[in-house]
C-alpha cells in the first residue's frame, strides 16, 4: 500500500504532510490524556513499531499481483492514538533503509495507513464492550485495511495516476465473467473503478490481517492484559 516517490503531484504531497503533522500533534496530546507520561510507553512503541516494520517486508503472492502485511489495525488496538506515531516511524525507517515509499510521500503514506489505525482502536474499544475480544479485533483490523483502501483510491484519483498493479488486476478480472461485468460498469467512473480494484486487491489482506489480529489480541488479553490498558479508559 506504499505510494512511491515521483508519483503524486506536489499539492497532494503537501496536503499529506499537513494532515500528518496535525494528526501527529493531536494523537500525542490525546495520548497524554490517556497515559499521562507517554515516555513510559516508549518500549511498547519500539516493540510494536518493529513488528509493523518487519510485517511490511513480507509479501503475499495473490495472483496476478502481490500484497504485504500492514497490521495497522493491530498497531491501533495496542497503542491507541500513539499508533500514528508508530506507523510514521516505521514508514520513515522503511523509506531510509529499503526505499519503500519515500521521504516526500511519507506524509501521504502515514495518513493513508495511520489514520485508519486510530479508527480501528476506536471501533475495537466500542465493540469489545459488547462482543468477543477476538471478533472485535478481527473486525477492527479488517476495517482498518478497508478504510486505507478508500483513502488510497481518493489519493490516486485526485492525483490522476494509477498503480501498474491496478492495470494488471483490471486486465485479469476481465477474464472472470462476474467480475468483468463490474469492471465494465465502473469503467466510466474513475473513482468507482479505482476503488473497486483496490478493494478486490486488498480483500485477501483484510481477511488475513483480521484473523491474525483476532488471535494475537485474544492471546495478549489472556497473558498480558496490561498491554490493553488504553482500551479501558
Amino acid at each position: 500500500m506504499h505510494i512511491s516517490e515521483g508519483v503524486l503531484p506536489v499539492w497532494i504531497l503537501a496536503a499529506g504532510w499537513v494532515l500528518t503533522i496535525i494528526i501527529m500533534a493531536a494523537s500525542i496530546k490525546w495520548s497524554r490524556k490517556i497515559y499521562g507520561n507517554i515516555f513510559e510507553k516508549v518500549p511498547m512503541i519500539a516493540v510494536v513499531t518493529a513488528a509493523f516494520f518487519v510485517a511490511c517486508l513480507f509479501k503475499i503472492a495473490i495472483p496476478p499481483t502481490s500484497l504485504h502485511l500492514i497490521l495497522s489495525g493491530l498497531v491501533g488496538i495496542l497503542l491507541g492514538p500513539l499508533a500514528f506515531v508508530c506507523i510514521f516511524i516505521g514508514l520513515l525507517l522503511q523509506a531510509l533503509l529499503f526505499q519503500n515509499g519515500g521521504i516526500t510521500v511519507l506524509g501521504v503514506n502515514s495518513f493513508v495507513m495511520g489514520a485508519p489505525a486510530i479508527l480501528a482502536w476506536l471501533v475495537f474499544r466500542q465493540l469489545s464492550k459488547k462482543t468477543n475480544t477476538g471478533i472485535s479485533a478481527g473486525f477492527a483490523s479488517a476495517l482498518s485495511i478497508f478504510v486505507s483502501s478508500i483513502l488510497l483510491a481518493v489519493v490516486l484519483v485526485a492525483s490522476g495516476v494509477t498503480f501498474g498493479s491496478l492495470t494488471v488486476l483490471s486486465e485479469y478480472l476481465t477474464g472472470i465473467p462476474i467480475l468483468s461485468s463490474i469492471v465494465s460498469a465502473l469503467s466510466g467512473t474513475p473513482f468507482g473503478l479505482t476503488f473497486a480494484l483496490i478493494i478486490i486487491m486488498n480483500l485477501p489482506l483484510m481477511i488475513i490481517e483480521g484473523i491474525i489480529c483476532a488471535f494475537i489480541v485474544s492471546f495478549i488479553e489472556k497473558v498480558k492484559p496490561e498491554m490493553m490498558e488504553q482500551n479501558n479508559e
